[in-house]
């Protein structure tokens, strides 16, 4: 794995329909393993191994989003009120750093607070230390410019520990493309289309254009979850770290194919990769979208645990991500006309 590439992927800026710098950096590192390099009309990249015409296609889904916040307004007494871009944990609202993404590019540092009221974080704003509107347009800083978290990525003193900002979802970024290149001088099957995709943390849209787009017969979405309690490692948490990939059986904009579900667990065990069982009982992933598309699409989610979620940082296990990149991997060169049918077969 080019951990590199994550650490890019992460330190990266990009809420919905923002995603520019993340595309560069896909651009940028996997290029030269694509053999058609596409978009949908969001903003979506998506890289294509091709087969053949008449070959099935798949498709592996991850969006480039991130939760984070939108410039709405700005005070006479200098404060740069926000407005949040996606679910952001209302916790994560009170004196964090953030920075400023101007229209130029340029990238203003500032903090951010809120007033907390019942649960919930309202009167949300950024400080960058001013005193009157003026000294805030004077550093280009306009209405609908993107705000981000500052966290940097870093590797903690426990092995195979990852910590970030963004892993909701460049972690499935990272994976898709990593299994591109995992497909380099291989015998394939299928077509394989990796969609990078724009604006889930609003609404799981890319899913949908992107879907338009490739009009594949399968669909794989891969985002990644945590667990409400860290406390609790029992049987009622399955996204718990180093336990495995997590194959999700149920959210509520999908339940998925059956037989598409069979066919990860039986990969799974044949590669010794362990899985984690698990449901979603609200929110969805790109695949809620996707698996609508024309006259519907066999879609299973699987998604990679991190702990801490939507906020200023999460961690993850290098461990669970060599293992979600070697069960796609062998999943797309195991899938062979008879495993295909047998996806595809209702009866």
């Amino acid at each position: 794995m080019n951990i590199d590439f994550l650490k890019e992927l992460s330190n990266a800026d990009a809420i919905a329909s923002n995603e520019g710098e993340v595309r560069k950096i896909m651009l940028t590192e996997l290029s030269n393993y694509a053999d058609k390099i596409s978009y949908d009309g969001l903003g979506s990249i998506i890289f294509s191994k091709i087969k053949s015409e008449d070959a099935p296609n798949i498709m592996l889904c991850a969006h480039m989003d991130e939760v984070g916040f939108m410039v709405r307004s700005v005070d006479k007494l200098g404060m740069i009120h926000l407005i949040n871009i996606g679910g952001v944990k209302p916790l994560a609202h009170f004196t964090q750093r953030v920075r400023i993404t101007t229209r130029k590019g340029e990238k203003i540092p500032a903090i951010i607070n809120a007033t907390y009221n019942d649960g919930k974080a309202e009167k949300i704003y950024a400080d960058i230390g001013a005193c009157t509107e003026e000294e805030v347009y004077n550093l280009g800083i306009r209405v609908g410019d993107m705000v981000t978290y500052t966290t940097e990525f870093e590797k903690f003193s426990l092995d195979n520990r990852l910590v970030g900002k963004a892993f909701d979802d460049r972690l499935g970024c990272f994976v898709i493309g990593e299994v591109l290149k995992n497909l380099e001088n291989k015998d394939l099957n299928c077509n394989v289309h990796f969609a990078a995709t724009s604006s889930e943390e609003v609404g799981i849209r890319g899913g949908k254009t992107a879907t338009h787009l490739i009009d594949p017969d399968i669909v794989f979405a891969i985002d990644v979850a945590c667990s409400k309690n860290e406390f609790i490692r029992d049987y009622t948490n399955q996204k718990q770290i180093d336990k495995g990939v997590m194959l999700m059986h149920r959210d509520r904009t999908l339940v998925p194919n059956k037989n598409l579900v069979n066919y990860v667990i039986d990969t799974a065990e044949e590669e010794n990769i362990s899985l984690q069982h698990d449901m979603f009982q609200s929110g969805g992933t790109d695949a809620g979208e996707a698996h609508l598309v024309n006259s519907g699409k066999a879609a299973v989610v699987t998604c990679i645990p991190v702990r801490y979620g939507h906020c200023a940082f999460s961690i993850v296990s290098n461990k669970d991500l060599e293992d979600i990149i070697n069960l796609y991997t062998k999943m797309i060169l195991n899938l062979d006309e008879e495993k295909f049918n047998n996806i595809k077969n209702f009866i």
